[in-house]
């Protein structure tokens, strides 16, 4: 990511960012503070609404109490009461709707000490009617108060109802007087827009919207109601009073609400214009940083220029600057470190050629010096019989004579090779199993003197290989005298083994080649780097072998890799194509 667009990036969240967590805390805390505004309302209309239910029902008390008056001292109402003529009936019957009318209440009855029903406003039922545990129930009450649903002429409706005892003369007759409940008293309890209310009761709802009394009797339980009202983000206050129905003391529920659908569309809006200005400040920062970027970086990107121009062939670049700020600083930097390039790369080039020449020495006498080893040998053994057994020196001097031409031959290959600083690779058709045999042959006049075992296990019949020879030779030359070597004085085994067998790693069919010793083996520690150049466990050793076996394997298109376990000896597996690749390097 380029500077110039970290800076705007970096800009836009300066703009952005302060913005956002104002609007979300500001979201969170203007609804909060309407919410608990509109929760304290819903909690004083209720408190409100109690308080006229009470007020009500004290004035049933005060209305039941000027009944009870009344009623001893009417001496019609005792005379109704024991008489059997029709007048007396129809008076009885007509004194409670009468009274109701003056007392105006919307509710009265009168039941004897059984419970029937002696008169009534509204006419409900015929007289004789029972009602025997209403009295009981409204006592068990705490305010002796609870709501009913009433038959009246225009249909059911919800009152407020108490009773009171009236003794008259030996007899104890009760008073039950009702106040009607309608949408009407719903609302003047509200007393405002946005609230709704609702009483709730077993099979039956009254609220003061049609909309709230169609969900309530819909949802019928009072906590189905709560719980709808609250997953629509409402705010729900309810209260608990007694309810009678089919002479048993159950529970009503006066529900209170306030609607936050306008709040919450309010909010979203502001919310709505509050980000549409946290991206117009985004949009008027990114342009500034465009501008404000484009200033600062174009000395940067012509200085990115030139310096782009620069390599180890080019060191030439000027940077000189008059600027007296931070670029101009960088750019008298890099003219300082083009400078000490240019002087750096003179001196390496020098210790280049130095280093290339001193690794081709290396190389030149560590395979001159395998290809001496065997002459030595042939020599050394031939000296031996002149002076021990003249008479057999012309004998051995023919068995030896082939291997004699054979090595020199191979040294003059080498010779040959390393005078060209860019040798060509002469590839021809090679039969591993007479090279490693040539190998070993050498090996076995340089093992005369030790009790050494040379085995080899490759067949005739492997696949004829399209490589360079003097590689091959090379290659095997370098393992079989690391395994001698490994073996020490006390000799040992050395098997050189071949087959073409599936690669567990390339699977596919490879030529695979291992050579084995029972030595010294290799510690862990040193098997991963003794393919490396110039690494070496011996004193006098070159640390080339290894690493020249892994290359000349590696131009053959093949792979190395070794085992080797401490005290219990190595193998070095070669993994070789069954035709070699062309094009390879020695």
């Amino acid at each position: 990511m380029k500077l110039r667009h970290k800076v705007m990036i970096l800009a836009v969240l300066m703009a952005s960012l302060p913005l956002a967590v104002v609007i979300l805390l500001s979201g969170r805390e203007i609804g909060s503070r309407f919410q608990e505004r509109d929760d304290e309302l819903v909690a004083a209309r209720m408190r409100s609404a109690l308080t006229d239910l009470e007020s009500r029902n004290l004035n049933l008390a005060v209305l039941l109490d000027a009944l009870a008056e009344a009623v001893r001292a009417d001496n019609r109402f005792r005379l109704a009461l024991t008489g059997h003529a029709p007048e007396d009936r129809a008076y009885l019957d007509d004194y409670a709707l009468r009274q109701s009318s003056l007392m105006r209440l919307d509710v009265l009855w009168i039941l004897d000490e059984a419970g029937n029903l002696l008169s009534s406003a509204p006419l409900t039922g015929a007289r004789g009617t029972q009602a025997p545990l209403l009295p009981t129930l409204l006592a068990n009450t705490a305010e002796g108060r609870a709501l009913m649903e009433i038959r009246g002429s225009d249909g059911p409706f919800l009152s407020l109802v108490r009773a009171r005892p009236l003794d008259l003369g030996d007899r104890t007759l009760q008073l039950v007087a009702g106040a009607r409940l309608d949408r009407s008293q719903l609302t003047a309890w509200l007393q405002r827009d946005g609230l709704d209310a609702a009483l709730v009761w077993p099979d039956g709802a009254l609220a003061a919207t049609a909309a709230f009394e169609k969900l309530c009797r819909d949802l019928g339980a009072p906590d189905r109601i709560v719980y709808a009202l609250q997953r629509q983000g409402a705010i729900v206050h309810r209260e608990s009073m007694p309810f009678i129905a089919e002479g048993n003391l159950q529970s009503a529920w006066l529900i209170m609400t306030a609607d936050q659908s306008d709040l919450h569309d309010f909010l979203a809006a502001v919310r709505a214009r509050l980000w549409l200005l946290m991206v117009l400040a985004a949009l008027v920062s990114a342009l500034l940083a465009i501008g404000l970027t484009r200033r600062l970086t174009r000395p940067l990107a012509e200085l990115a220029d030139r310096t782009s121009s620069v390599d180890l062939d080019r060191l030439d670049v000027d940077f000189g600057s008059d600027r007296g700020d931070e670029v101009g600083e960088l750019a008298r930097l890099l003219g300082e470190m083009t400078l000490r390039l240019r002087q750096g790369v003179e001196n390496l080039r020098a210790a280049e050629q130095r280093a290339t020449l001193g690794e081709v020495a290396r190389q030149v006498n560590h395979d001159i010096r395998n290809g001496i080893a065997p002459l030595r040998h042939v020599l050394r053994h031939l000296k031996e019989t002149a002076t021990e057994e003249p008479d057999q020196l012309a004998g051995i001097l023919q068995e030896r004579w082939p291997h004699l031409e054979e090595g020199l031959s191979y040294l003059q290959q080498l010779a040959d090779r390393y005078a060209q600083l860019t040798p060509v690779t002469e590839l021809e058709p090679c039969h591993l199993d007479r090279i490693v045999q040539d190998v070993l042959l050498d090996l076995q006049a340089v093992t005369r003197e030790h009790p050494v075992e040379l085995v080899n296990h490759v067949p005739g019949t492997l696949p004829v290989l399209v490589a360079d020879p003097v590689a091959l030779r090379r290659i095997f030359t370098n393992l079989l005298r690391n395994a001698l070597d490994s073996l020490g004085d006390e000799g040992g085994r050395i098997t050189v083994d071949a087959t073409v067998d599936e690669d567990p790693d390339l699977e596919e069919p490879r030529l695979m080649i291992s050579v084995s010793d029972n030595g010294c083996g290799i510690p862990p520690a040193d098997i991963e780097r003794i393919f490396e150049d110039f690494y070496t466990t011996r004193t006098d050793g070159t640390g080339l072998g290894l690493s020249n076996v892994r290359r000349l394997v590696g131009d053959l298109g093949g792979r190395i890799r070794v085992q080797s376990e401490p005290g219990a000896g190595s193998t070095f597996i070669l993994s070789l194509p069954t035709t070699a690749a062309e094009g390879g390097r020695p």
